[in-house]
């Protein structure tokens, strides 16, 4: 009998430097599956996957209520034209929500993956506890990374193509500084903004790589354009996800600002790149031998940062080649062994 997966996605789109880590889970998730069905909210680009994988996506429409309602109809259609093993949906709680008439109807099982601290109140909270209870399991990345405590809640750690992202850096000259991220104000950029421009290092380049996902963002963005413009701070926009391992090679250091509960796979990818990488969140240290480059405000970021200077590039090579020994709990390569007890 044909082994089957109904997989619920938010986005695909390849030029997303946030989003495109999505089209690697998929491909690496179908190897075990002889048919998946991907229903995907938002299909930007016309994507080559192997034969078993057939991706439906709604049209670009500008009322929001189009895709749900394009998700219900197109999931009702797939049931009743193939018997499913199991749903997974890759963080999108919406989708289990919509689905789940027929993901009932048809005893279909589903699993969440979620790793975001969540929302703290509104319709957006409402929909995650319940596409919680919808879910027979919930994945996530880390022991803060998802919001509600339960015995059905795993925590697996993340999936980042770390073979690919791999670099070798021979020499820090700390001469270009690093945000990866998605511009958002829940991700605190003007922290390591902040940072940096009050360390030793601010007449360096800090470029930040990445942006906006929706209106809230876009305003986040012009706000932190208008405060910083100094030659030195650069936007740099999203890029191309698959030349992301490319670009990391021109930076030393990285910044990320995100607290507790967002496991952002920047510092994984950015890490595996050999680079410095200082950090909020405290689910990170796990990767550390200590707290040296944790820090909770951008006063603590400028004085640890200066303390580089005393580094040997011995020392920094040392510390990061210790650190990526931890990384394995987090590759791609991984992912399939890690959900088969989910899905």
């Amino acid at each position: 009998m044909s082994k089957k997966l109904l997989y619920f996605n938010l986005a695909l789109d390849e030029n997303d430097t946030s989003l495109g880590f999505a089209i690697d889970w998929i491909k690496t998730i179908a190897k075990n599956y002889d048919h998946v069905d991907v229903v995907t909210l938002k299909k930007v680009s016309n994507l080559k996957f192997q034969e078993n994988i057939k991706v439906h996506g709604a049209k670009p429409n500008k009322y929001k209520i189009y895709k749900y309602v394009y998700l219900f109809n197109k999931v009702r259609e797939l049931t009743k034209e193939n018997t499913y093993d199991r749903c997974f949906s890759h963080m999108s709680p919406i989708s289990i929500l919509v689905s789940s008439y027929y993901l009932k109807k048809n005893k279909i099982k589903s699993t969440l993956w979620f790793t975001h601290p969540g929302p703290k109140f509104g319709i957006k909270k409402l929909i995650l506890f319940l596409s919680f209870l919808i879910s027979e399991n919930i994945v996530t990345a880390s022991t803060t990374s998802f919001p509600i405590k339960s015995k059905k809640v795993s925590v697996i750690g993340h999936a980042v193509d770390l073979v690919n992202f791999s670099n070798k850096k021979e020499e820090y000259k700390l001469h270009n500084f690093l945000i990866l991220s998605r511009i958002s104000s829940s991700k605190n950029i003007e922290i390591a903004i902040d940072g940096f421009l009050n360390s030793k290092f601010k007449d360096r380049n800090l470029d930040i790589i990445g942006g906006p996902l929706n209106k809230n963002d876009e305003v986040y963005l012009v706000e932190l354009m208008n405060k910083y413009s100094s030659n030195n701070v650069n936007f740099l926009g999203k890029i191309n996800h698959a030349n992301l391992p490319e670009v990391l090679k021109n930076y030393d250091v990285h910044f990320n600002c995100a607290g507790n509960g967002f496991f952002d796979k920047s510092v994984l990818e950015t890490l595996s790149s050999e680079i410095i990488n200082f950090y909020v969140n405290e689910d990170f240290n796990l990767l550390f031998d200590d707290n040296s480059y944790q820090f909770n405000d951008s006063k603590e970021l400028a004085r640890k940062l200066d303390n580089l200077i005393n580094l040997s590039h011995e020392e920094i090579k040392n510390t990061i080649h210790k650190s990526k020994k931890e990384l394995q709990n987090n590759a791609l390569s991984s992912l399939n062994s890690r959900l088969e007890p989910y899905l």
